[in-house]
């Protein structure tokens, strides 16, 4: 770029010297200079840009030896005729020349309609002044073309460079959203897929970029080589699915979840694609405070779907606190029924749907996130088969409310605080509800009878926070009659007085 930029301001002096001569083209000559400075200042589209520069500099030369040997009047109207044709080039092309570079990257095809006409102008100039040349229309056509070509390729490489990404950066947090979601989705299309390939520089300043910006990826079906997996084996597993390690734009360690209860057919990717503007909505509204972030899915890469979170190092919360026993438990609780309130509180409300300690991981700084929020409805649209009645409940059972039993029930809020009910017994005693009942079937039965799990009289348990007050609570949320459960707003109520 740096070369075609030298040859175009070199080009200004040389024009202005080149028709200085030429007295009667003075006016036209002035324009001529001022659009070929202008173009030596535009960041991008060089190729075009210059080929346009040649074409004006071409019709110059026609003007000028058309009339060398015409009377005075006669050259003053090719003067003025000329002159008019590159004034409305240097009014259509300066927005252009003047704009950003990432700005220009996504604006390709309307650059490249005022380009056309301006090729326009100077061919609509030439008839107008009824002179005939040898300026081809055919041979400007193929030229621009192989132009836009060579600009297309020189963003590909500006963006893939990893020795810009600072600048990339810094452009991104300027940018406005729709602009930075055009850039962002130039460079997501121009990733190079599942092809083997040393460069990862566009992968690299894509994910920089868009973690800057706090923003998620435009396309969020994950089908250019966006995750790939570690490992030739899965690390966890479930009844209904599978858990990969795996990396995220070459950068960042992620979860890999592979639904097994889902074949890969035309209604996955359509329920999946209506999930995603429900996770997109979480994340501009908790940005992964209390919610752990979907990067997206994917239908494409095996015969199962997947979808993409956050690695997270300390685990599922049940994992966290047998590890770290003394962690404070009371905090932690809070913290999960701030995330049920995010999803609960959103128009309209999102159900978890399975909510439970291996369903919450921890971040880096020990704090709860919710995760597979949603995951539970998903399975019911995509297999028709409702989740109470599935392989997914199966694993579910005891944190489930006892309605959703019943035949038709669905997956409510209020099923959400039966559930957190159940998390809160898991997080004080480290063990599952019913834990000293082995055969979840019997778990069934006592649910619909109204029994609840006793409460527990480990001293441990009772330490840990499970107090007279937050024992009151967790029975509230068990109300086998849904609607006296409480909110998620009146539990954070309690909690604050609570603690």
């Amino acid at each position: 770029m740096t070369s075609i930029v030298a040859q175009a301001l070199i080009g200004a002096a040389q024009t202005a010297a080149q028709f200085a001569p030429v007295p009667w083209l003075g006016a036209a000559t002035g324009v001529l200079v001022a659009l070929v400075n202008m173009f030596a200042k535009a960041e991008a589209n060089k190729n075009s840009i210059v080929q346009l520069q040649d074409r004006c500099l071409s019709l110059m030369v026609v003007i000028r030896n058309e009339g060398q040997i015409l009377p005075q009047d006669r050259q003053i109207r090719l003067c003025s005729g000329v002159q008019h044709a590159l004034q409305s080039i240097l009014e259509r092309m300066e927005p252009w020349c003047t704009m950003h570079k990432c700005k220009l990257f996504v604006k390709q095809d309307e650059l490249a309609g005022t380009i056309q006409q301006c090729y326009a102008d100077i061919s609509d100039c030439l008839v107008e002044l009824q002179i005939t040349c040898q300026l081809s229309t055919h041979a400007w056509q193929a030229d621009f073309e192989l132009s836009r070509a060579r600009d297309k390729e020189d963003i590909r490489l500006y963006l893939s460079d990893i020795g810009n990404k600072q600048e990339l950066i810094a452009n991104s947090q300027v940018q406005q959203a729709e602009e930075l979601r055009q850039i962002m989705a130039l460079m997501q299309n121009n990733l190079p897929g599942n092809v083997p390939t040393t460069d990862r520089g566009m992968e690299s300043n894509l994910y920089h970029i868009q973690h800057s910006s706090l923003s998620l990826l435009p396309n969020m079906h994950l089908e250019r080589g966006e995750v790939k997996r570690i490992g030739q084996y899965a690390v966890k597993g479930s009844g209904v699915a599978d858990i990969w390690e795996g990396y995220y734009l070459n950068e960042e360690k992620v979860s890999i979840k592979v639904l097994r209860a889902v074949n890969c057919k035309p209604q996955t990717l359509v329920r999946f694609n209506r999930e995603v503007a429900i996770w997109k909505r979480v994340w501009e509204a908790n940005r992964g405070e209390h919610i752990l972030p979907f990067y997206g899915y994917c239908s494409t890469d095996g015969p199962y779907p997947y979808i993409v979170s956050p690695w997270m190092v300390n685990g599922t919360v049940n994992e966290y606190i047998k590890k770290h026993p003394t962690v404070d438990h009371f905090a932690l609780i809070k913290s999960i029924c701030d995330g049920l309130n995010v999803l609960h509180t959103m128009v309209p409300p999102i159900v978890h749907g399975d909510l439970k300690a291996s369903n919450i991981v921890i971040d880096i700084n020990g704090n709860p996130l919710l995760s597979d929020f949603g995951f539970a409805k998903v399975l019911e649209d995509v297999t028709g088969v409702n989740f109470s009645m599935s392989a997914g409940a199966a694993n579910s059972q005891r944190w489930l409310a006892p309605e959703l039993s019943r035949d038709n029930a669905m997956l409510t809020t209020q099923t959400d605080i039966f559930a957190y009910g159940m998390t809160i017994l898991e997080i004080m005693t480290h063990e599952v509800p019913w834990y000293n009942i082995h055969n979840t079937t019997h778990v069934i039965i006592k649910l619909s009878k109204g029994e609840m799990p006793p409460r527990p009289q480990d001293p441990a348990v009772i330490t840990r926070g499970l107090d007279d007050n937050l024992w009151w609570l967790t029975q509230r949320c068990w109300s086998t009659t849904a609607e006296e459960r409480p909110s998620t707003k009146e539990i954070q109520e309690l909690l604050t007085l609570f603690g």
